[in-house]
């Protein structure tokens, strides 16, 4: 979480320079290192525990920097960034949220408009008065609007992985008390929605040790947690904060005889509850958060399993109890078996500093063979994602060549190691608004793969960017669509297209559909998902990292995986590297 706070601040402190008109250099060095900090493994206050002066030693961190991390490690806090929001309407900086606007705009509609707020740029935008500014137009006062509708809408519910962030936090820091004998978090969470109300944590004791005196030690813990910004509650059994990220944390405490049925109860989803609750009924039980009961004496609830023996169900994962046809499924004995992180074999969809990833790409293929994976693509951005230095024909053709050079580097080194690592030649390839894609046939031949993704014109209707995706599909060189809807969550809507004609032609075509890992667009959704496993389409799992650390990233996409019913099977780059090839040759586009 420390992280987290510390890129933020940075980020803030270059975002007001920039809006000032600071020295460019200056807002870079910020930037840069909000980037570094946020894609960072290690935690910087762990780092700092056990030796300072480590931390000097991540790129782009000199002394300047150094000392203000420090100081937000020990105080929260950094003065500079306080002095900075003292002279700075604090208002300014919610407009760096909306989907276009940047601090060039920002100080563009502050300075003709004096605009300091969302509220005072909705109305603005409202009364025409955003269309006449340089640069803008109706098109960008409508999309102003919309986006300042999306950000209220979604202010209210916190992405999977931020949550997941702070629940792990709070679940490592409640360790600490002796009492604590085993501690979840359920809810939502535990159901890895796409995002999060609030945090669930249950807490058991030991049946001795669940006296009044030792509950009150654990909840005394919990609100003296560090980043904890307001208590809401302080109860015997029950406490609730809010935590500096705004999201509210409920802690529970428990006896562990009944420590599994709290855990069903609170993980959900209420519909669930209520089907397996009426089940019960029927077998002459009750079922609640207090355990299994035949009248009135307990007969189960130590455990989960506990609750779905009492109604004749096998053990349903969290991630599918949302009454969406798993009881049934599990009555038949059809549940799937659904795919683990153990079994993915490969990542076919990363980017380097040649674009705009962080590291090198001696970097990124030694964190990618240190995973233990059998295989890896390198896929920077084509030449038409100018924004992002997309790699034109000379220089990927010169990255292609450095790639077969590592694999010369890498085979000796594995076969060392007694395995196989394979590292392919790909990019991201833009799909052009006319469906072509963005680099001749000649050159897409030379590649070994390539996800192939839209990444403009998002405002095209249903029809025309169905067809545009389905076109590039046909391209015999194709085999993944990248990202398919393009959302990303909390911040832009996916945009307009027919998902269950581009799954059909995924089909037909062979191209795999990906579900992209990484945290804020985890696309493929569930549902389509669904859908697609359904009608027989393939899925790639990647986690479009831009950092060693995104790596990690690869967990989200199995969560989402799982809600969708995936199993092994559904998923291609599950298959050892021969096979994976194999299945596009049967299968690819003729």
């Amino acid at each position: 979480m420390i992280n987290k706070k510390i890129a933020d601040i940075f980020q803030e402190i270059a975002d007001i320079l920039e809006i000032q008109d600071e020295n460019v250099f200056r807002i870079r060095s910020y930037q840069k290192a909000a980037l570094t900090i946020g894609n960072l493994a290690s935690d910087l206050e762990e780092m700092h525990k056990k030796n300072p002066k480590s931390i000097k030693e991540i790129s782009g961190i000199g002394e300047d920097l150094y000392n203000k991390i420090v100081e937000i490690i020990k105080t929260g806090k950094c003065e500079m960034h306080q002095n900075l929001l003292e002279h700075f309407p604090p208002g300014l900086l919610d407009m760096l949220r909306l989907r276009g606007i940047g601090p060039k705009k920002v100080k563009l509609l502050y300075t003709n408009l004096g605009v300091k707020d969302l509220k005072e740029l909705e109305k603005a935008a409202m009364a025409g008065k955003v269309r006449d500014l340089p640069g803008m137009g109706e098109k960008s006062e409508r999309e102003i609007l919309k986006s300042i509708d999306d950000v209220q809408r979604y202010s209210k519910r916190t992405p999977l992985y931020d949550a997941v962030q702070d629940a792990d936090e709070i679940i490592k820091y409640m360790k600490e008390n002796k009492f604590v004998k085993r501690i979840e978090y359920a809810g939502s969470l535990r159901r890895r929605q796409e995002t999060i109300g609030d945090i669930d944590i249950l807490v058991c004791t030991s049946h001795k040790d669940n006296t009044p005196k030792n509950i009150k030690t654990i909840m005394d813990h919990f609100i003296k947690y560090h980043y904890t910004e307001k208590i809401l509650a302080h109860g015997p059994t029950k406490s609730s904060t809010i935590l500096e990220s705004g999201i509210q944390v409920d802690l529970r405490v428990l006896d562990e005889k009944t420590y599994g049925a709290a855990l069903h109860y609170f993980t959900g989803s209420k519909a669930h509850n209520i089907k397996i609750r009426d089940m019960a009924k029927k077998k002459g039980l009750k079922v609640n958060e207090y355990g299994v009961f035949k009248g009135s004496k307990l007969v189960g609830g130590a455990k989960e399993e506990d609750v779905f023996k009492a109604v004749g169900l096998p053990y349903i994962i969290p991630e599918i109890r949302n009454d969406d046809g798993e009881i049934e499924a599990a009555l038949k004995g059809e549940l799937p078996k659904s795919i683990e992180l153990k079994d993915i074999r490969g990542d076919l969809h990363m980017h380097t500093n040649e674009t705009d990833g962080a590291l090198d790409i001696d970097t990124m293929v030694k964190g990618m063979y240190e995973t233990g994976y059998e295989y890896i693509a390198i896929t920077d951005h084509s030449k038409t994602s100018t924004m992002v230095n997309g790699l034109n024909e000379k220089r990927l053709l010169k990255q292609m060549k450095k790639i077969d050079d590592l694999n010369k580097k890498y085979k000796g080194i594995a076969g060392a190691d007694n395995r196989e690592f394979h590292i392919l030649k790909g990019s991201e390839v833009d799909i052009l608004p006319d469906g072509s894609l963005d680099y001749s046939n000649e050159i897409l031949a030379q590649m070994d793969i390539f996800p192939a993704s839209v990444h403009s014109r998002f405002n095209m209707s249903e029809a025309q960017m169905t067809e545009r995706i389905i076109k590039a599909m046909r391209n015999p060189h194709m085999k993944i669509l990248g990202h398919p809807t393009g959302r990303l969550i909390n911040r832009r809507e996916p945009y307009k297209v027919d998902m269950e004609a581009i799954i059909d032609a995924a089909i037909e075509y062979g191209v795999a559909l990906e579900l992209n890992s990484q945290p804020y667009r985890l696309d493929l959704n569930d549902m389509y998902l669904r859908l697609a496993k359904k009608k027989g389409a393939k899925i790639v799992i990647n986690t479009d990292a831009h950092h060693t650390s995104q790596l990690a990233y690869m967990q989200y996409g199995i969560y989402i995986a799982r809600r969708g019913w995936l199993e092994k099977n559904d998923v291609l780059n599950t298959l050892p590297f021969e096979k994976l090839f194999n299945y596009w040759k049967k299968n690819g586009a003729k």
